[in-house]
């Protein structure tokens, strides 16, 4: 049965974390007398206040399991449906972060490389995009182009990508394959959704299994995320909430949408998968992150190569690893993080790897929060209180 209390679980010392540079974790006592989930509490009030949305989820996990998680509003406006810490949102480009894993757990036994051409596996492919690699494509630095205006104008020829049927390759591809790169491949980083399309397009032609599947694989199953599904439109999915966005966005186009909130129209990402097509908890998010931090799934080898700088900061772009972004916040603590939009939701998750803590949360609308760090390092700073 759902409820809307918070989970408080393991509130304990952070755990230490082993892999080929060991990050420094903080062991920090809870004092006796405070009370993290309140404050974390308060937090995600005054976020949920500050920027209204219909629903608003927040999870904290370290390596031993969730520590704090609470769900605030209504997952489904309609039916008055309170959000739960079970309920699944759209994670936008938080799926990339997963790809990203995906790939590198794929590499460390061998199954992909991620510094061949990808022609290797996609014969087919156009002259310009021949000679791309996976490491490049996975840190947006395959030229590959992201979201134009021909993609926002639902006149031409088949409508708009997110409102499309996708029944092979060769319809996908045909999205943005032939069009010019921004950038010769390797020279530039420049954020690409389509790249992570023609990433996992990829990989599934490497080992000749579904993208999806393989995410199953290498993902759902061994991190034990039971709410990390694709964000089919037409499928059920047990506890997805509903997507929303405000009136005032949709009024020229729907004369009745007034005052308040509405509906948002069903997108179909399969074209997307890798970068912005699934659903989950951030309970399961969080731990995701959290499952970065010891050597079970993720071995010091794969953590390396997930989290070595390998893009520099740049006017396009923050620092890089391996799809995750590596930096540090305003306190000079190191994180690894990515955030993501998608209409009808929005979400980020954040992993402190010093401190031992990660962090994810998540609306149903897109772009509310904008700013997702901020809340994440005030969180951040509740669990690591010491006496």
């Amino acid at each position: 049965m759902f409820t809307r209390r918070g989970v408080l679980l393991g509130a304990g010392t952070a755990v230490a974390v082993g892999c080929a540079t060991p990050p420094a974790v903080r062991q920090a006592a809870i004092a006796p007398w405070y009370d993290p989930a309140s404050r974390a509490d308060a937090i995600a009030r005054k976020l949920h206040a500050d920027f209204p949305t219909p629903a608003l989820s927040v999870a904290v996990a370290r390596v031993d399991g969730l520590a704090w998680a609470q769900a605030y509003g209504r997952a489904d406006l309609e039916f008055d449906v309170a959000a739960t810490p079970r309920h699944s949102f759209k994670l936008g480009s938080v799926s990339k972060v997963i790809t990203a894993t995906a790939a590198a757990r794929m590499a460390a036994r061998g199954e992909l490389d991620l510094d061949v051409p990808i022609s290797r596996w996609l014969p087919e492919l156009p002259e310009h995009h021949r000679a791309t690699t996976l490491r490049q494509l996975l840190t947006h630095r395959g030229g590959v182009r992201h979201y134009n205006g021909r993609d926002l104008n639902a006149s031409q020829p088949g409508g708009l990508p997110d409102a499309r049927s996708y029944a092979t390759t060769a319809t996908i591809l045909a999205l943005f394959i032939d069009d010019p790169l921004v950038a010769e491949p390797g020279s530039k980083s420049i954020y690409s959704t389509y790249g992570y399309t023609l990433a996992s397009l990829a990989m599934e032609a490497a080992v000749g299994q579904p993208f999806l599947d393989l995410v199953a694989r290498e993902v759902s199953t061994p991190f034990a995320l039971g709410s990390l599904q694709p964000d089919d439109p037409i499928s059920l999915r047990a506890g997805r909430v509903s997507g929303y966005g405000p009136a005032r966005d949709y009024s020229r186009s729907y004369p009745l949408a007034k005052e308040g909130w509405v509906n948002v129209r069903q997108v179909n990402p399969a074209y997307k998968w890798a970068g912005g097509g699934f659903v989950a908890t951030p309970s399961d998010i969080a731990r995701f992150g959290a499952a970065h931090l010891d050597g079970g799934q993720i071995s010091p080898a794969m953590r390396d190569l997930l989290f070595t700088v390998l893009v520099e900061r740049s006017p396009n772009s923050p620092p890089l690893g391996l799809g995750w972004r590596v930096d540090e916040d305003p306190k000079g603590r190191r994180r690894w993080h990515h955030a993501g939009n998608q209409e009808g939701g929005r979400a980020s998750l954040v992993v402190y790897p010093d401190l031992g803590l990660s962090i994810a949360l998540a609306t149903n609308v897109v772009s509310t929060p904008g700013d997702t760090l901020t809340p994440s390092a005030n969180l951040a700073d509740v669990f690591t209180q010491a006496e």
